[in-house]
């Protein structure tokens, strides 16, 4: 693979590109981000770094050309989860190899020192520590709360680490539309639940007494068609039942066949739809009803729409 190819999924129109390592050192340090790097292959040195900020996290993607060895930081008061990412499946983070089969966990007050013998890059979730701390203790709760005070890898699921990551470079990667604070806060979510999961210490959740499976999934349900209008986050539905993020989750699906996330998604297209239906195009719009039934990225909405019913949203409106 050649760095054209490595880097492709992250274009250069939401990207910056440094051609030298102390170009790229002193853009970083103005973002608040330690990286004293030293290249260590003959290859043209490029960089290529995307970041999108938002308020529930701020999400990094980047790619080098060539080998490089550099020490990361994660800002002060945050914790920093990087997805590894090679060409070649070697990847050093303080003298571990973890390729890209392992989450890296930086806390604020430490570091780590990464080494790459080729085309190697990251996606990273900045966020800050006390909220690494409640997110760990509502979606993953544990006899022994996870509280990293030195850099940590974790192995686990890989397929569902690799499609963590691919979510984050399209965060990154993707067009300045705003994704939403739902979305980018059930990614972090996620993120934090397979942490959880996968952390040394875990033992699955047992359910007693009157939390049982089918009344944590009714609840959940009850919630979401009260709610589906505003920002739902993993975080509130766990906080709302009681339960973890992946028992939460388990219940729901083995319950109504049906993710939470697949669930949601229906209740607000049926929600515009029906308004679609019996308003007039001279009245609103497609844009004001989408908002208005919780569905806040209108790219996305307007193909699952398509997708679900057989024709767009405006051809609905229209009609």
């Amino acid at each position: 693979m050649n760095y054209a190819e490595f880097v492709s999924d992250l274009p250069l129109r939401n990207a910056i590109e440094f051609t030298s390592s102390e170009e790229s050192e002193e853009s970083l340090h103005n973002m608040g981000i330690e990286q004293p790097l030293r290249q260590l292959g003959t290859e043209e040195f490029r960089y290529r770094l995307g970041a999108r900020v938002t308020e529930e996290a701020d999400l990094f993607a980047d790619r080098f050309s060539t080998a490089v060895s550099l020490h990361l930081e994660a800002p002060a008061g945050t914790i920093g989860m990087l997805f590894p990412r090679t060409a070649s499946g070697r990847f050093l983070a303080s003298g571990d190899q973890v390729g890209d089969r392992k989450l890296i966990i930086l806390p604020d007050g430490s570091g780590t020192d990464i080494v790459g013998p080729d085309l190697i890059g990251s996606e990273a979730i900045i966020i800050p520590r006390r909220r690494f701390s409640e997110l760990i203790e509502t979606l993953r709760p544990a006899p022994q709360p996870i509280r990293p005070e030195a850099m940590v890898t974790i192995a686990g699921d890989t397929a569902k680490l690799h499609a963590l990551r691919s979510r984050v470079c399209e965060l990154v990667a993707g067009s300045a539309q705003d994704p939403g604070n739902e979305y980018v806060a059930n990614l972090v979510a996620a993120t934090i639940e397979w942490i959880g999961r996968y952390s040394p210490g875990y033992k699955p959740e047992q359910l007693r007494g009157n939390v049982a499976p089918a009344r944590v999934a009714r609840r959940a349900r009850e919630h979401i068609e009260e709610h589906y209008r505003e920002a739902l986050r993993l975080e509130d539905l766990c906080h709302m039942t009681g339960v973890s993020a992946r028992t939460l989750q388990r219940c729901f699906r083995d319950y109504f066949d049906l993710t939470i996330t697949d669930y949601l998604k229906t209740v607000r297209l049926d929600a515009a739809r029906r308004e679609l239906l019996t308003r007039h195009p001279s009245l609103t719009s497609v844009t004001t009803i989408a908002m208005r039934h919780g569905n806040t990225h209108l790219g996305r909405f307007s193909a699952q729409y398509r997708e679900r019913y057989g024709e767009s949203p405006k051809e609905t409106l229209a009609a």
